[in-house]
């Protein structure tokens, strides 16, 4: 039994000690610096102020294993800044009752019922979406939505409504730059 005990002991220290600490050695962080743009599809993307860190997606000038271009997701502070794009034909309108159609139909909860009505949304790039917004106690935030050819593209944004209210020229920056950017996606 001495020997089961020893080894059940081993992989105890392995999960509880040695792996956090390999863990928390390996950084996870990579911090964007001010102008840098990030691909969202072969042809859109959009830039990031300094200081977010991107958890998830490309620099335009990066490249993954695959051909695809991931989801990106970027945080600053509590605030979580994810972006999503998939085939879709239809209009931005249509999109974002397609987004909240999904949000019910798997969590139970409906962004369009405690937002306001959907706002236009037109890019510095020169896409036109739409954009609700929503503000409780516990969470703040805005659901945008763009079509580009046949790619359909979300933009959510969620977090403490202190977060994002002091981060709010941030993330209206980082939605106004939204545009094509033929040819710079590598």
């Amino acid at each position: 039994m001495f020997p089961h005990a020893v080894a059940i002991l081993a992989v105890w220290l392995l999960w509880v000690v040695i792996m956090p600490a390999i863990d928390s050695a390996v950084s996870s962080e990579d911090p964007t610096v001010a102008g840098e743009r990030l691909a969202v599809t072969e042809s859109v993307s959009f830039t990031v102020p300094e200081g977010w860190n991107i958890d998830s997606g490309f620099r335009i000038d990066q490249r993954g294993a695959s051909d695809s271009v991931p989801r990106v997701e970027l945080t600053g502070s509590s605030v979580s800044f994810l972006v999503d794009a998939d085939d879709f034909t239809g209009t931005a309108d249509e999109l974002l009752s397609q987004v909240d159609a999904v949000s019910v139909a798997t969590n139970g909860s409906s962004v369009l019922a405690m937002s306001g009505a959907p706002q236009p949304v037109t890019t510095d790039g020169g896409l036109t979406g739409v954009q609700i917004r929503f503000d409780t106690p516990r969470a703040a935030g805005s659901m945008t939505t763009f079509v580009v050819g046949d790619k359909g593209i979300r933009v959510q944004v969620v977090g403490p409504p202190d977060q994002i209210a002091s981060r709010s020229q941030e993330i209206a920056d980082m939605i106004s730059s939204f545009g094509t950017t033929e040819g710079d996606i590598k």
